[in-house]
């Protein structure tokens, strides 16, 4: 067995199904290996100084499922999308598609989805702040009929654990790509109008599944493996995307 000692900080990966645990490993003088989920989802993991790389790897396979579980966690509070600078050439998204920004000066302002662009008309160039106002409310027009729709066709699951109607709302939001409250109330960040239609149903069903536990727990993640089975990789889609 291979062990390594007075070593720094590496960078590791190792597989678990369709998802791929990156972490970092450090060796220190300690009794039990340890390992830490983030909430930028980074992992990391402490490790006595003689401990076998092939024990490391074993461990972290058997934590596998709760890692990616606090992974899961932590995504659902976490949309760090890039900032923009609204400025003709730059690239934006709609559901999942990569489309370029073209600004023109015009007295009539609109945004019109066109031949891959995304055109916005403005009266100045130069006033980004309008610019982005005029396509987050484009964006908002689009997310009031795919939202909906979506929603729509994921409540009729709800109703085996639900017995009210589940009302859905959403709004730009800084911090989560979406809630649940005990009200039946369903938030959604707008900002998933960017990814694609499977990515906003994961979401949808993950909040939904709340309405039966209101908490990551066990139970939670039982309820969602049954309804959504692919839902770790959808939601590894998601971050790639929007993250």
């Amino acid at each position: 067995m291979n062990s390594l000692k007075g070593i720094g900080e590496m960078e590791e990966q190792i597989k678990y199904g369709t998802s791929v645990i990156e972490y970092t490993l450090e060796f220190a003088k300690r009794k039990t290996l340890g390992i830490k989920v983030y909430p930028d989802k980074s992992v990391r993991v402490i490790a006595p100084m003689d401990t076998s790389i092939e024990k490391i790897k074993e461990k972290i396979i058997s934590k596998a499922g709760w890692i990616i579980k606090q992974q899961d966690f932590f995504l659902t509070f976490h949309p760090y999308t890039p900032a923009r600078k609204y400025i003709s050439g730059e690239t934006h998204l709609y559901l999942g598609k990569q489309y370029r920004l073209k600004i023109f000066e015009s007295d009539k302002e609109k945004v019109k989805l066109q031949a891959g662009n995304i055109n916005v008309f403005v009266k100045s160039k130069a006033d980004k702040y309008k610019i982005e106002k005029l396509l987050k409310k484009w964006y908002k027009n689009k997310a009031d009929s795919h939202f909906q729709k979506l929603f729509e066709e994921c409540i009729p699951f709800s109703k085996q654990f639900y017995t009210g109607e589940p009302v859905l709302k959403y709004r730009w939001m800084d911090k989560r790509w979406g809630s649940c409250d005990k009200r039946g109330q369903i938030h959604l960040n707008l900002e998933l109008i960017k990814a694609p239609k499977k990515c906003i149903e994961y979401v949808i069903i993950h909040e939904l599944c709340h309405l039966a536990h209101l908490n990551h727990s066990t139970e939670f993640y039982k309820l969602l493996d049954k309804q959504y089975p692919d839902w770790r990789t959808t939601k590894d889609r998601l971050e790639k995307l929007l993250v």
